[in-house]
């Protein structure tokens, strides 16, 4: 990612595994004010959810995630059985690249991304860039955008 976002190569990091709402909820308890959250999609969908424990064992509702997303952006009934039917994000990714509906659905989920993590962090700024392991980049919330922007300018 650092060659596709250079800005990303000279910031400081920390990882916070699958315990993302304890990680916002500390970083903004320690003065934190911008936080980018950087992650697999595998992970970060479910926070389109509202789940902040990404551990599959708590809650593992990525294909329902795409799904609906889906059906909000047009997909019709087979289309959501397909992803239904998928066992990875990869593979829900795939189906919805054959549909022509990948950069729809993903806009939407991180639209709900945003306004998630907007809601959590409490006037603390963070936004969140998603990529896959197989598709690569996928896309960075709107929060993401700014910051980026801004740190580009900082360089």
């Amino acid at each position: 990612l650092t060659r596709e976002l250079p800005e990303l190569s000279g910031i400081s990091r920390a990882k916070c595994s699958n315990y993302i709402g304890d990680a916002i909820d500390c970083a903004k308890l320690t003065g934190f004010q911008e936080v980018m959250l950087i992650g697999h999609i595998g992970k970060l969908v479910k926070l389109a959810g509202g789940v902040m424990n990404t551990h599959s064992r708590t809650a593992d509702c990525r294909r329902e995630l795409f799904c609906a997303h889906a059906a909000l952006c047009g997909a019709d009934p087979e289309l959501c059985r397909a992803l239904m039917r998928e066992v990875s994000s990869d593979g829900c990714l795939k189906v919805l690249e054959q549909a022509g509906l990948r950069d729809v659905v993903m806009q939407s989920l991180l639209d709900a991304i945003q306004h998630v993590l907007t809601r959590r962090a409490d006037g603390m700024r963070i936004g969140a860039l998603l990529f896959s392991l197989e598709a690569g980049f996928l896309g960075m919330t709107s929060e993401a955008e700014t910051l980026l922007r801004e740190w580009r300018t900082e360089l």
